[in-house]
C-alpha cells in the first residue's frame, strides 16, 4: 500500500469511496479544488482504496474515507498521518455525533471531543468538534 498526493486521474475513484462512506456527500468540485495541496490517497495494488484532505491554513481536516472493503488496516490512520504532518499549530474536524466508530478512530489519533456543534449536518444530526494539538 502507498501513500500519495492525489491527482487529477484519482478523483472519480475518490468520489466512489466518497459515496459509499457518506449519505450526503461532497460534490466532485470540492475534490477539484484541493488537488494541488494537502490531498492524499492511498493505493493497493493500482487501486485508489482511501483519501484524506486536510486545509493547513484552516487547520481542518476537509474529509477522509477509506473504501469498506479495505477498513481497519491502518489504511486511515497512514492516511491521516500524512495530513497532519503537513499542518502546523492544531487541527479541527466534525464528525456525526452518531459515528461511534469515527470518534474513536479520532481519539485514538489523539483527538479530542471540544465542543457540541447542534444540527450541524444538512439532515439537522448534531455534530462534535474534535481538537488535536500538533505542536
Amino acid at each position: 500500500m502507498e501513500i500519495r498526493k492525489c491527482r487529477h486521474d484519482d478523483i472519480p475513484s475518490v468520489m466512489k469511496i466518497e459515496s459509499l462512506s457518506f449519505k450526503y456527500h461532497y460534490p466532485s468540485s470540492i475534490f477539484y479544488n484541493y488537488l494541488d495541496r494537502n490531498f492524499y490517497v492511498a493505493e493497493e495494488d493500482g487501486k485508489v482504496v482511501g483519501y484524506a484532505i486536510g486545509d493547513a491554513r484552516r487547520h481542518l481536516i476537509v474529509s477522509i474515507a477509506v473504501h469498506p472493503d479495505y477498513r481497519r488496516r491502518g489504511i486511515g490512520t497512514k492516511l491521516m498521518e500524512s495530513v497532519l504532518k503537513n499542518m502546523h499549530g492544531y487541527a479541527i474536524l466534525q464528525v456525526r455525533v452518531s459515528n461511534n466508530e469515527a470518534i474513536k478512530f479520532y481519539k485514538k489519533l489523539g483527538f479530542i471531543e471540544k465542543e457540541l456543534l447542534q444540527s450541524y449536518y444538512i439532515d439537522g444530526e448534531d455534530a462534535i468538534l474534535m481538537f488535536k494539538n500538533l505542536d
